[in-house]
């Protein structure tokens, strides 16, 4: 469906009025013929020169307008084909271009009004019908699109293109349909049509991890020397849990050397359990592209995740010095010095990452998890956390951290109202019912007032969450304490002791960090 640019112009007579000037009739002939050549510089003058013989000449628009798509001008191609739609408004070759061209710039909309006026016009045009399947798709609606695509296939069976479209709109919807498509696809296709790999890659798009890989293996032994066959392969491998094949295919990708495929193969090492050899990996992904800040990170989180605090911290201020506008960068820095109890410098980077990206939301938990031991930055991080919970995120770290803020600061200043506290730990459990440190911090508040059937009741509900949760038990023996319930209370007592938590926070932080990987 998607023909060269060459062929697409087609000099319709039904469409040339009868006082267009024959030598203007003639420069045009002579201004397609150089376009099929792909000779665009004479193309062009001919048809300007076709265009001063006859202003009102819209095929000459057209093909102008087919020239600076050609050269990725899509501005210019836009006027043009505008003005050859309004010379000739049912030109529907016109309107079919002008949404082309549209589409090439994103601008879906206008796109789709040009394609179902070309429809009005011409109702069974396939490309029309295509091309509204294609935004149909990128809109997110697979039932519209599907239609689309199947009037183009009802028209022309043996065209592949419809039907790649169809098998695309039936995996988003989960329909058994895709596995006859994909039958009628099969047959359709021989063994070495590199279209397999479109269908290949929307099959493992979607999940169809076996078919997906069967087919990869088919195009691999087909195309042995394409890199990106290799490079998909050990990508689906990875995401079927197969590692020592993913790791295989990967390291046997032919070429040279890229960044990318031992950054694959860093990610590969780390699901197998293989810290050195994934650090390698890493280490030469960002060798080869250092001005990379997805490799960079990579690598120096893999550092962080492995235990190396001072090379990850090096590793990671390196980058950032190298790379000054990267928030990832920064953000994985301000982690390193938050693990490197270095809480003023982590809330400092964390901080300064907020103007390169103000919502990233890893950013406002870790300053969040940094707040308690932050000194001078305390307000500054308030004032961050403040900001964008009045921005009603979807995210639930957020209002229990600046809860935790309005609870300290309503006990340093001896205050029993923790009415916006409590708010805020409200929108968290909205969010998340089965967050267990909000329901921690909800039994504090209710200690605090001294709400003692309240309180036992929130840190009942944390410790039932999460038996891990050590402060949720001494909080709970307090509370048992206080209503008399001592055997409660030495079991709850018992089980805070007996929990470890001083790794709870370090590996909160590498959870969180190792989020932002892509």
């Amino acid at each position: 469906m998607a023909p060269c640019l060459a062929a697409l112009f087609v000099l319709s007579l039904a469409a040339l009025r009868a006082q267009t000037p024959p030598a203007a009739l003639k420069q045009l002939e002579s201004a397609q013929r150089f376009f099929q050549q792909q000779q665009w510089d004479k193309a062009e003058a001919t048809a300007l020169e076709a265009l001063r013989l006859d202003p009102d000449y819209a095929d000459a628009e057209v093909l102008l307008g087919l020239l600076a798509t050609a050269r990725s001008q899509f501005s210019e191609a836009e006027r043009r084909f505008k003005r050859a739609v309004s010379l000739e408004p049912r030109n529907y070759r016109a309107r079919g271009y002008l949404g082309s061209t549209y589409l090439q710039q994103k601008r879906y909309d206008e796109a789709a009004r040009e394609y179902r006026h070309v429809l009005q016009l011409d109702p069974a045009n396939p490309s029309a019908n295509y091309n509204l399947g294609l935004v149909a798709l990128i809109r997110g609606k697979p039932a519209e699109a599907l239609s689309y695509f199947r009037a183009v296939h009802h028209a022309a069976p043996s065209d592949p293109g419809p039907l790649i479209g169809m098998l695309e709109s039936e995996l988003m919807l989960k329909m058994p349909d895709a596995a006859k498509t994909l039958s009628q696809l099969r047959e359709l296709l021989r063994p070495n049509d590199p279209r397999l790999f479109q269908v290949a890659t929307l099959l493992a798009r979607h999940a169809e991890t076996a078919s997906a890989i069967q087919m990869y293996q088919e195009l691999r032994k087909n195309f042995p020397n394409s890199y990106d066959v290799a490079y998909n392969l050990a990508l689906v491998y990875m995401q079927a849990g197969r590692y020592t094949e993913a790791a295989a295919t990967i390291s046997s990708a032919p070429g040279p050397d890229r960044a990318e495929a031992f950054d694959l193969l860093g990610t590969i090492e780390e699901k197998r359990r293989r810290p050195a050899e994934s650090e390698r990996a890493f280490a030469r992904a960002a060798q080869l592209e250092p001005q990379n800040e997805n490799y960079r990170f990579d690598f120096a989180n893999a550092l962080l995740q492995h235990g190396k605090q001072q090379e990850a911290l090096e590793a990671f201020l390196g980058a950032v010095q190298e790379i000054p506008r990267s928030w990832r960068l920064r953000v994985g820095l301000g982690a390193a010095y938050y693990l490197a109890a270095r809480y003023d410098e982590a809330a400092h980077i964390l901080l300064d990452s907020l103007q390169f990206k103000p919502e990233p939301r890893v950013a406002y938990f870790l300053l969040g998890e940094t707040y308690e031991a932050a000194g001078t930055r305390k307000p500054a991080i308030a004032a961050a956390l403040h900001d964008y919970v009045r921005q009603k995120p979807r995210d639930e770290w957020a209002y229990y951290h600046y809860a935790s803020i309005l609870f300290e600061r309503a006990q340093a200043e001896h205050r029993d109202d923790f009415a916006a506290a409590r708010a805020q730990v409200q929108e968290a459990l909205k969010l998340n019912p089965s967050f267990a440190e909000a329901w921690l911090l909800a039994g504090m508040m209710a200690q605090a007032e001294n709400k003692l059937e309240e309180s036992a009741g929130a840190l009942e509900k944390a410790v039932s969450l999460d038996p891990a949760l050590a402060a949720a038990h001494y909080r709970l023996a307090l509370a048992y304490q206080r209503l008399g319930n001592q055997e409660e209370a030495k079991a709850q007592l018992a089980a805070f002791r007996s929990l470890k938590n001083e790794g709870r926070y370090r590996s909160r932080v590498l959870e969180a960090l190792g989020r932002t990987a892509r």
